[in-house]
């Protein structure tokens, strides 16, 4: 089933459309992780530093939709679209049924259920590309990210400091993200692409 961009609209009345990333978008990736705090940005790729290498921001942009699937958050009402969000899963090399688990939202744009909703286009896309396992590594402090990955069924696989390694079942995830009633663009996210296999 090809993949749609979702329109929706967020609860402080941002209005977004969340679409799959790829190359073009570089310079949106630049954005994003470029206006992030600095705590933010530590959580995200566990680095103090303040400017994220050139050759980090053209991996995250260089999505194909198979080895790497990429969904970003555009403001639809901003010029140029900016990204206020963005998820990745970067297939395995080894085991094309396994794949990394990775998101960043800025932090204005925090507490909306922008993860959930980009973590649910990523895991359709996963089921419908064979992906069915994933997993996600966390810093011990991330307390948001940590509970929201075990909301959608994450098993801590490894603890320690400083690091925690999280493992999802992509189906499972889909079926904890189709029954939850918050945040209300989940459910466009599956009007729009989650018909049932």
């Amino acid at each position: 089933m090809p993949i749609k961009p979702v329109d929706i609209v967020l609860s402080n009345g941002v209005e977004l459309i969340l679409r799959p990333a790829d190359i073009h978008d570089e310079a949106r990736f630049a954005h994003l992780v470029g206006n992030m705090s600095d705590q933010s940005r530590y959580l995200r790729f566990f680095s103090g530093v303040r400017q994220i290498p050139q050759t980090i921001i053209h991996m995250l942009a260089d999505a194909d939709g198979h080895r790497h699937i990429a969904w970003g958050a555009a403001e639809a009402d901003e010029p140029g679209h900016p990204f206020i969000a963005a998820a990745h899963v970067f297939r395995d090399r080894e085991d094309p049924t396994k794949g990394e688990l990775a998101m960043g939202v800025l932090d204005a744009h925090h507490s909306q259920g922008l993860s959930r909703m980009l973590i649910a286009c990523l895991a359709l896309c996963c089921r419908d590309e064979g992906v069915i396992a994933l997993e996600a590594e966390t810093l011990s402090e991330n307390r948001k990210a940590n509970n929201l990955f075990r909301d959608i069924g994450g098993h801590v696989v490894r603890t320690g400091p400083p690091t925690m390694l999280w493992k999802f079942h992509v189906g499972e995830v889909i079926s904890l993200l189709r029954a939850m009633e918050s945040p209300r663009g989940l459910r466009e996210v599956f009007r729009v692409n989650g018909a049932e296999h």
